[in-house]
């Protein structure tokens, strides 16, 4: 009879064991090793990824390098160059130096490390493979360290087979290279994936390595933000109200350097924007807090990626002050770019040059009580409604609407609420539709009858347009170009996240593609979708969300009507593509009710 079952693990479970903590993905280790250079007080540090990082890792740096002592030491579990006792996990201001995370890393994996420290002739070579050592000897290096990280879960093939694609690995590393480059805008960072070269960014400012890292047209959509006060000092830059948009991707939280994620000060943020913000726009912001280490708590999360405020109130209420404050600035004041001569027009007046008072002119012929003729104003949208889908009258359509969509009169008299919802007076009662849901349910039907008659024809543009997406969107697109060929699309890829599209589909001549296409490319890499997978139906669904008119939009009394028809001509007016509801009737009973 066992008389115990607690037993000591082997240190090779251990440390998997320890792994599954740290190191989640390919782009846990190039954080881990990225912050292990800079607190090595690196310079220079390079990214080199193989395969979205499954097959190989590596990271330069010309830092202080090891000893051969330390570089055996670091791969050992609680190796560590900075914490001598329990006290110092609440002072630590630094990343992690070296031996933290090794031991997980070298665990999961096989790796190599080439270290030489300043002041010695020789370097020193250690290779582990599942934390078994492989290879040790003394070489002949550069000072500073390379760490290779090659087959990462080789030997957990269960975790391996977890991983996703490589261009969706590839941008869970790239969040990780963006968060850390932006934060030590002094340090050059260069990125290559497959042999090219993403990134290579020199020391600069905060601002430019923000512009470098996420596209110029950041330039002028940030004003900065700066407050000291003694309990925490603030920097950084806000996105002004008018360029929000309808996607995460450009908010941004560090705490001494530290990116960090708060969905706390996240709504703080949103609160600051209150009344300025179209509905469901988001802001970019890149907000830097600077406050004592022993404040904060950062290890209340395996990944430090969340931390805990010690005075968590005084800090948003100085946050929501500095944002708004801000905001108030850039209303009243005029941007004005003084270092662009062209940026300020004044008149040159002579010195002795009379000044006449202006000229108001006058018709005498206005009458204030004749009627204006107004023109409508037609949205591209429509265009398109006109082009493929001609406008259907109630009286052509009612054999698809249920018999209560019409009042007694035959008139649907639609109108707009909130800038966001169409409400028509039914003998029901009242239905309430989603605009922007009613225009996903069109154009999806009407992408997919082309497609099934095979009518998707490509129109060839005599200029063709250039499309500049950030380079992190460009990494993803391109892997959506061989399915955007099947809808009609000729793009080829040009440099520097620039693509040429030389044909769209004839359906397509309303749309702005630019704007289109960064939604669509967002949409599936939140999605985490394999590209290899995508089939026509996901890209037709994506492709009527990126198009559909968004909620916020105003629309002419023919627009409405015009969308109202168009969506009970459909198969399926009361359901999205992926089963949302379009609309809702609200009973005249239950109307009654609010008045008795």
């Amino acid at each position: 009879m066992i008389d115990h079952v607690i037993h000591i693990l082997p240190d090779a479970v251990a440390n998997q064991i320890a792994a599954g903590e740290v190191v989640q993905r390919p782009a846990s280790v190039v954080k881990e090793l990225m912050e292990n250079a800079i607190d090595a007080f690196a310079k220079n540090i390079k990214v080199h990824i193989k395969d979205g990082g499954k097959t190989s890792i590596q990271i330069m740096d010309d830092g202080m390098g090891m000893s051969e002592v330390d570089a055996r030491l670091a791969f050992e579990r609680h190796a560590t160059s900075k914490i001598s006792e329990a006290n110092d996990l609440f002072s630590i201001s630094t990343f992690g130096f070296r031996g933290e995370a090794l031991a997980a890393i070298s665990s999961v994996a096989q790796v190599e490390l080439q270290t030489r420290k300043e002041g010695n002739d020789l370097g020193f070579k250690i290779e582990l493979h599942g934390n078994k050592l492989i290879n040790q000897e003394p070489i002949v290096c550069q000072q500073g360290s390379i760490f290779t990280v090659k087959n990462l879960f080789y030997n957990i093939p269960a975790r391996r087979r977890f991983l996703k694609s490589d261009i969706i690995e590839f941008k869970h590393i790239l969040d990780e290279f963006h968060r850390i480059a932006m934060a030590h805008p002094t340090i050059a960072f260069s990125l290559t994936h497959n042999d090219t070269e993403i990134y290579s960014l020199s020391p600069t400012s905060l601002k430019q390595r923000i512009i470098h890292i996420f596209g110029k047209n950041l330039s002028n959509e940030l004003v900065d933000i700066n407050v000291d006060t003694s309990i925490i000092t603030i920097r950084g830059f806000i996105g002004k109200p008018e360029y929000a948009k309808k996607k995460s991707g450009l908010q941004f939280f560090f705490v001494n350097n530290r990116y960090m994620r708060h969905p706390f000060l996240y709504r703080v943020i949103l609160n600051a924007y209150e009344n300025l913000l179209l509905p469901e726009t988001l802001p970019s912001y890149f907000i830097f807090f600077e406050c004592d280490p022993n404040s904060i708590d950062v290890n209340i999360h395996p990944t430090k990626t969340e931390i805990k405020f010690e005075d968590e109130r005084a800090v948003s209420q100085i946050l929501e002050a500095a944002v708004r404050q801000t905001l108030g600035k850039t209303n009243i004041l005029p941007n004005i770019d003084f270092e662009n001569e062209s940026s300020i027009k004044l008149p040159n007046f002579s010195k002795n040059q009379p000044l006449n008072a202006p000229k108001i002119q006058i018709n005498p012929n206005y009458n204030p009580f004749e009627q204006t003729k107004t023109k409508q104003v037609t949205k591209d949208w429509q265009k398109l409604f006109e082009q493929d889908t001609p406008s259907i009258s109630p009286a052509e359509t009612q054999h698809k609407i249920p018999l209560e969509t019409y009042n007694e009169t035959g008139n649907s008299g639609v109108l707009q609420i909130k800038n966001q919802y169409l409400l028509v007076p039914v003998k029901s009662g009242i239905m309430l539709i989603d605009q922007y849901r009613a225009h996903v349910r069109i154009l999806y039907e009407m992408l997919e009858e082309k497609y099934k008659q095979d009518e998707v024809y490509t129109e060839k543009l005599i200029f063709p347009e250039i499309l500049h997406l950030p380079i992190h969107h460009a990494e993803y697109f391109k892997s959506l170009i061989p399915h955007l060929k099947r809808l009609g699309f000729i793009i080829t890829t040009l440099s520097d996240g620039q693509f040429n599209v030389e044909g769209i589909p004839s359906y397509w001549s309303n749309f702005n593609l630019a704007s289109t296409m960064e939604h669509f490319i967002h949409q599936f890499e939140e999605s985490e979708k394999n590209p290899e997978e995508l089939n026509i139906n996901e890209m037709l669904v994506q492709l009527a969300r990126s198009s559909a008119i968004k909620k916020g939009q105003s629309l002419s009394e023919n627009e409405r009507q015009h969308l109202f028809d168009s969506l009970f001509s459909t198969s399926q007016p009361q359901y999205t593509p992926d089963g949302k509801t379009i609309f809702h009737i609200i009973p005249n009973e239950d109307i009654d009710q609010l008045f008795k």
